[in-house]
């Protein structure tokens, strides 16, 4: 769909906006990885106590706060009918974070599930109608953060900003520019873990070497400028952000997807090409003559792109779910309760997530061959080890169904894993795939294979763990 003229669309939808009613702002606050993050709760002026109402979770362009364009929308959705939350990440405005403002694509995804798994335990919230909407940078984290997860039900992602490593060299000076970015990354984060963070100023009018000399919205003080904006930014974000690949999330969706976007804005053909790879249900609106900051707080802009994400969070929730989106949630949560049960020590969970008998292959670790043995033994010896380490932490995320058949199925996952004892960490990352089969209408993990591909710290505290579970049991 095309608008060629900055005319309304949903009129119809206005509601508190149009009667001049106050909507109500509330602070909250949630945890992500032992940081409090601070955040803005927007309700609608006439939300009633006791009414639940679908949510959204608004984030914003990079280096951005609360305050800017997150709270603009929020606000929006609000007079639409929404509660919306704005929120500052990790290292970013009022939050904590010992990193200090970092474009990390990764941790910023990490946040937004938070954000979503605090949303769904609000008494206001329904929540099974809680939704993302995405501006800018955060239209790749968002993506990432509703794919197999079932705190979200639909996505829309505002004059998005998605690359990946095609228009990375174009938009940063080919491979040879992007290289002495990377360059200048790893030197700022070994600074970084010594203590001396390499900071610059974000926006500026006058300074030639900040990082958006001259750029509009972020320099003017009617506009992003305002007084509670961090205005700094770590050189240690170009190498995560520089290689990460947001075009290649859209495969992997499966949320209902609506992309608000001009030519005249920013990166448009990687809206374009994220649009074509988008498997399911996905709608588009191209406004002309837009640029990317008008996005951002220009009335009509604004109001067009808030009518069409409200309206596609309300068609999307109207919808049944198909039985194949059934089967992709209840697979997806199958996949959470093995690695949140087994951070949380929450044991009868892991197991009800696993068949009876469970094939586990960890030779890309540890050598040797898969076992086939009962879930009762698999339970038997996490729970005698795992309690070992002062805290764990399994991240799993791009979950992707590769195949349905039947009562049979199978998917995959990337993931982190974090083992503390006292201040030592043992981090893995990489790959898991699952086998499962459908149990008495349940679909269970009968099959789990964990592909390395990153080590940091000593494998040795698996060691360490068994012996101090063992000491204290």
């Amino acid at each position: 769909m095309r608008i060629t003229a900055l005319s309304t669309i949903c009129a119809g939808m206005m509601s508190s906006a149009a009667l001049g009613a106050e909507i109500e702002i509330r602070k909250v606050s949630f945890e992500n990885e032992g940081a409090t993050l601070a955040g803005a709760l927007y309700l609608p002026a006439d939300h009633r106590e006791g009414e639940k109402l679908a949510g959204v979770i608004v984030t914003g362009a990079w280096t951005a706060i609360k305050e800017q364009m997150p709270g603009r929308y929020a606000r929006e959705m609000a007079e639409r009918g929404f509660i919306a939350l704005a929120f500052d990440y990790r290292g970013w405005g009022q939050s904590e974070g010992a990193v200090r403002f970092k474009e990390d694509p990764a941790a910023k995804t990490s946040d937004i599930a938070a954000a979503a798994a605090f949303m769904a335990s609000l008494p206001e919230v329904d929540a099974s109608r809680i939704n993302g909407l995405g501006i800018c940078a955060s239209a790749g984290y968002t993506t990432a953060a509703a794919t197999g997860n079932p705190n979200f039900a639909s996505i829309a992602l505002v004059a998005p900003w998605l690359h990946n490593r095609q228009l990375v060299e174009e938009i940063y000076g080919g491979a040879e520019g992007v290289a002495k970015l990377i360059d200048t990354s790893r030197k700022a984060e070994e600074a970084e873990r010594q203590g001396r963070p390499q900071v610059i100023t974000a926006a500026s009018s006058t300074d030639q070497s900040a990082l958006m000399y001259q750029i509009p919205y972020y320099t003017e003080t009617n506009r992003g400028l305002i007084r509670e904006y961090d205005n700094r930014f770590n050189l240690a974000t170009w190498e995560p952000w520089l290689t990460y690949d947001a075009v290649s999330l859209a495969a992997k969706l499966d949320k209902p997807a609506l992309i608000v976007h001009s030519e005249n804005a920013a990166v448009p053909a990687g809206a374009h090409a994220f649009f074509a790879d988008v498997p399911g249900k996905k709608s588009e609106i191209w406004l002309d003559g837009v640029s990317q900051f008008d996005f951002y707080d220009g009335a009509e802009p604004v109001k067009i792109a808030a009518d069409a994400a409200a309206a596609h969070f309300n068609e999307t929730a109207s919808e049944p779910a198909s039985p194949a989106m059934e089967d992709h949630a209840e697979i997806v949560a199958r996949i959470t309760d093995i690695a949140a049960g087994a951070d949380r020590h929450q044991w009868d969970r892991v197991r009800r997530a696993f068949a009876d008998e469970v094939t586990l292959d960890y030779t890309s670790l540890w050598g040797g061959s898969a076992t086939k043995q009962p879930a009762d033994k698999v339970i038997a010896d996490w729970s005698a080890f795992l309690p070992g380490f002062d805290e764990t932490l399994h991240l799993v995320t791009n979950s992707a169904i590769t195949a349905v058949t039947g009562t049979t199925a199978t998917a995959k996952a990337d993931f982190q894993a974090t083992h503390r004892i006292d201040k030592d960490l043992w981090v893995l990352a990489g790959h898991y795939r699952y086998e499962l089969t459908k149990v008495d209408g349940d679909w269970k993990i009968s099959g789990l294979t964990m592909t390395y591909t990153d080590e940091r710290g000593d494998r040795g505290m698996a060691a360490r763990a068994a012996e101090r579970a063992r000491t204290r049991n």
